[in-house]
């Protein structure tokens, strides 16, 4: 099933070690050799998906939910993810290592995709092989363009590898780096059309990824720059209508549907044994293996296991308890826990309640106890391999697109555009899983769909920019709720609208073309 993940390391070793073209012969691994063959290609193109596993320490997912209201920072003591906590308490600098670690990891990708795109036409791959890798990479390379506009704004728009003259780079308009999302995106779609994988490929991008992709990037531009109501027009001419177009494909025609547990996403409890990774709910999931045979901690960001696993489980747990122990982050917020009501399935398979699972005396209080961890991807004994370093190695996939999603964008734009009763059968679809009694509501109001993503992608790092694109308001008004001094300080930085700083090391880099954002 994750095949694509046991190859990682060569293709990345590959494309950015020098150490390698040394020890091969230069007649058969040099860089005008190599991309010719499809197995070439094949890991050439797996190099472009290598980026999305660099989860170590804080990243893009575990950020997100520090900086909303799901969570706090944790860790084992005040002085432990200091990085994290100044963001969650609106005073990070642009000098934090974890802004160059996101900013550095997301080019690597787009480095990998314009590399692949740049070779690809020249090499041996049938025509049809072609067009299906080149589908896969522009999405990729969209999708990491996603989470850097999102983040950080200003950013540079690189569509090609650069020569040493140009690396310095300025940030592009924000306009044009939506545009090429779009672009890349809509070409995705048309290149991925029919597509399957086999079951040794499941985590392949297909062609509904890029429309569901498309879909939150139109949301995230419409209420941030735009109307905010499905009127406005998003860079590369695409409108509401085309997104719920294509929202509408992927609900009549993808064959995706919900799991009719929740629990059988995350695999815990007596879910354990039916937990289904890449299963029809998941319209694109970043693979991770349990079988990385690594044990360098330097290397960490080339391994192939889940490492935020580690990050939020809790600490010191007893030889009896089914969670590995882990280091205890994001603690969940109470506002979080008391969002759900009585009777939400989803609360007990979001959130570990320490005391109520455990028991008192069987874990150890992190930082910012708040009685509540992410329980989505706690990590347990029984996931720990037998190669490898456990703590780098856990098997875990992040589910960054599932159908719930794309249903609950769906009610939205219907909402603005469409059907209210169209709205309502998609969001009744996905409370109606969270309850073993549910009535149907006829008509939905935009407060409930909102409220309805807050339950059900809780700690998935999706809230902070639903957050965010609801406008600087409700972004300050969701974390100053949770903000309950001492200890438990959460603020926005208001000057800087929601956004990240443009990392100090590469505006140095950049000869200073690069400009800070507002706010830092």
């Amino acid at each position: 099933m994750k095949k694509i993940i046991y190859i990682l390391l060569f293709a990345v070793t590959f494309m950015g070690c020098d150490d390698y073209l040394e020890k091969s012969p230069v007649t058969e691994q040099t860089e005008e050799s190599f991309y010719r063959t499809e197995d070439d290609m094949y890991r050439a193109l797996i190099a472009v998906y290598e980026p999305l596993q660099r989860n170590w320490g804080s990243t893009v997912q575990l950020t997100l939910d520090v900086v909303s209201d799901d969570a706090y920072g944790g860790g084992g003591s005040a002085t432990d993810g200091v990085d994290v906590k100044k963001a969650d308490r609106g005073t990070t600098t642009a000098s934090e290592g974890m802004w160059s670690n996101m900013w550095n990891d997301q080019y690597a990708g787009i480095y990998a995709a314009n590399v692949f795109l740049e070779k690809v036409d020249d090499s041996e791959l049938s025509e049809e092989l072609k067009t299906q890798f080149k589908g896969e990479a522009y999405f990729l390379r969209a999708y990491y363009y996603s989470n850097l506009v999102r983040l950080f704004e200003n950013v540079p728009l690189i569509t090609k590898t650069l020569a040493t003259s140009e690396y310095s780079q300025a940030a592009a308009p924000v306009d044009d780096v939506y545009a090429l999302i779009a672009s890349d995106l809509e070409t995705s779609i048309s290149y991925l059309k029919d597509v399957t994988y086999s079951n040794d490929d499941k985590g392949r991008v297909t062609e509904w990824a890029p429309r569901a992709l498309l879909a939150r990037m139109y949301l995230f531009y419409d209420g941030v720059y735009g109307s905010k109501n499905a009127s406005t027009t998003m860079p590369g001419e695409v409108t509401g209508s085309d997104v719920l177009t294509y929202l509408n494909e992927v609900i009549n025609n993808s064959g995706a549907d919900l799991l009719p547990d929740f629990g059988n996403l995350w695999g815990h409890s007596e879910f354990t044994n039916s937990w289904v990774e890449n299963s029809i709910e998941g319209i694109f999931e970043v693979q991770f293996s349990n079988q990385g045979e690594g044990w360098q901690w330097w290397s960490a960001s080339y391994d192939v296991g889940n490492k935020m696993v580690v990050f939020v489980g809790p600490r010191g747990t007893t030889s009896e308890s089914e969670y590995y122990s882990g280091w205890g982050f994001s603690p969940a917020t109470q506002q979080l826990y008391d969002s759900y009501q009585d009777g939400d399935l989803r609360r007990d398979f979001t959130l570990i309640d320490m005391v109520s699972e455990l028991g008192d005396g069987n874990f150890e209080e992190a930082d910012q106890y708040t009685g509540y961890l992410n329980k989505k991807y706690a990590g347990l004994k029984s996931q720990v391999p037998d190669v490898g370093q456990e703590q780098l190695n856990f098997p875990q996939n992040y589910i960054a697109i599932r159908y719930a999603d794309v249903l609950l964008m769906a009610a939205e734009l219907e909402f603005h555009i469409g059907s209210n009763a169209t709205a309502a059968i998609h969001y009744n679809k996905v409370r109606a899983r969270a309850f073993e009694s549910y009535s149907p509501v006829s008509a939905v109001t935009l407060e409930q769909i909102f409220t309805e993503r807050k339950l059900e992608f809780a700690l998935e790092g999706i809230r902070y920019w639903d957050l965010l694109r609801q406008g600087m308001p409700v972004l300050e008004s969701a974390v100053n709720a949770t903000n309950l001094g001492g200890i438990y300080n959460s603020a926005v930085n208001s000057a800087a609208r929601g956004f990240w700083p443009i990392p100090s090391t590469e505006i140095a880099l950049s000869n200073y073309k690069l400009e800070q954002n507002a706010g830092y």
